[in-house]
């Protein structure tokens, strides 16, 4: 090392000390979150806060969730579903970019696009068919979980304006909102808070009981749905396959809703 004033040409003297080097090389990536402030985020982007803040801001401006007769107001419901996928989806970004994160790598993984979404096409109907038996077998096993004998969303879709309405929620504010959510939290949760698979246990729950207005027969089938397509992201590091997957099968559940809606 040379030091000023010193020929470059000239050979170092022997008892010169060899350039002091770091101990350990520089952090890679941002330093990781405390517990508490990881498990705040994935509570944030948990729906619960922002549906709340999304109906209080409607309500303040004179929408209603309830109808005259008594039902759902389909306007109330699309807003607050919509909205509320706004906030959330704000709230993922806002917190990933603040870590210097990548929202592509978090989200998408490196896996091909076309195979994650083929696999998503793919669990489709395997999908639909188990949280049918699900269902079927609940209601036999457990009637008193079948609280809601019809389902306040499907008195919604004798409307077909509706129906294109709600197939529009369901893929955004569903599949697409929902999907990136969960990808969120257990990205927050694993490991730093929670094992992978309490991790997995208590977002299904979480999820399951946002729906349990649709009764308790379908909070648990939503809750299997959150594991499932919770445990893909886990498996896959991509919620592109449970996105499709998710928005396909809510689609399907639009259509049936639908159909089942013309006759009531």
């Amino acid at each position: 090392m040379l030091t000023p004033g010193q020929d470059p040409h000239e050979s170092p003297a022997a008892g010169d000390a060899p350039p002091a080097w770091p101990v350990e090389p520089p952090l890679v990536g941002p330093p990781p979150l405390s517990r508490r402030r990881a498990s705040g985020e994935a509570v944030l982007c948990s729906s619960y806060p922002t549906q709340i803040l999304a109906a209080t801001l409607l309500a303040a401006l004179g929408l209603r969730g309830v109808s005259a007769d008594g039902g759902l107001h389909a306007p109330f419901i699309i807003a607050v579903s919509l909205l509320d996928a706004s906030l959330v989806v704000a709230l993922i970004v806002y917190f990933l970019r603040r870590r210097g994160e990548s929202i592509r790598e978090v989200m998408l993984g490196r896996a091909p696009r076309w195979r994650e979404a083929a696999v998503g096409v793919a669990l489709v109907l395997p999908v639909t068919l188990g949280v049918a038996v699900l269902v079927a077998s609940v209601r036999a096993v457990w009637p008193a979980l079948r609280n809601v004998p019809v389902n306040p969303i499907t008195a919604l879709m004798a409307n077909p304006q509706l129906v294109v309405a709600f197939a529009l929620v369901v893929v955004l504010a569903g599949g697409v909102r929902e999907e990136m959510q969960r990808a969120f939290q257990l990205h927050r949760l694993t490991p730093g808070v929670l094992p992978p698979v309490p991790a997995l246990l208590v977002t299904s729950i979480a999820f399951g009981l946002g729906h349990t207005v649709q009764g308790r027969d379908v909070a648990l089938a939503t809750f299997a749905l959150g594991a499932v397509w919770g445990g893909m992201w886990l498996r896959r590091r991509s919620m592109l396959a449970g996105a499709v997957c998710h928005s396909l099968f809510n689609l399907g559940q639009v259509l049936a809703a639908w159909a089942v809606g013309r006759q009531l």
